[in-house]
């Protein structure tokens, strides 16, 4: 049945692209996500990439999320100040939270139940002790390609740790045009 929801899933996705695809693979800007822990889901979207330089801050973020309701947003993000941050290299990248790190990368999920923003909850990797690994199987200037899986906390207004989630999934992202 998961493999069923999953083809169905992808089918829809890619039959509402139009245009011409002249990648072989047929699923670049996708990515399925799979989550346990405060709650149980499987969810498929739409990634991207891209490169933010703003002053002397510098981010390089991969962004996921589904539409029409939104019910998930995924980002991983590599932030520096005064270091420059470049398009990852194929390879196995920490994530976690380092300040100013050009190699740590901090995920940030954000759970929309029923596409009802006003109950969101957001999880991180902020706190320590959470975090996992972002594995890049291919990067060039228009697709970015690879698997991550990682443990986040959700926390309350006083930083204590309220919940957790472990994320697993897939991702063949687009470079953004933004």
């Amino acid at each position: 049945m998961k493999k069923f929801l999953v083809s169905i899933g992808l089918l829809v996705l890619l039959s509402s692209c139009s245009g011409d695809d002249s990648s072989s693979s047929g699923n670049l800007n996708t990515v399925s996500i799979e989550v346990t822990g405060d709650f149980e889901a499987e969810k498929l979207g739409i990634a991207d990439f891209g490169l933010i330089d703003i002053g002397s801050t510098n981010s390089w973020e991969l962004n996921m999320s589904d539409i029409n309701p939104q019910t998930f947003n995924l980002r991983f993000v590599l932030n520096s100040v005064n270091q420059a941050i470049q398009r990852p290299t194929p390879g196995t990248y920490e994530i976690g939270f380092e300040t100013n790190s050009n190699s740590v990368f901090t995920a940030f999920y954000i759970d929309v139940p029923n596409g009802n923003l006003s109950e969101s909850k957001e999880y991180t990797t902020l706190n320590e002790n959470y975090g996992g690994t972002l594995t890049i199987d291919s990067s060039d200037n228009d697709v970015v390609t690879g698997s991550f899986e990682f443990t986040a906390a959700h926390v309350d207004e006083d930083f204590n740790v309220i919940g957790e989630i472990n994320v697993v999934g897939e991702f063949e992202a687009l470079r953004n045009n933004f």
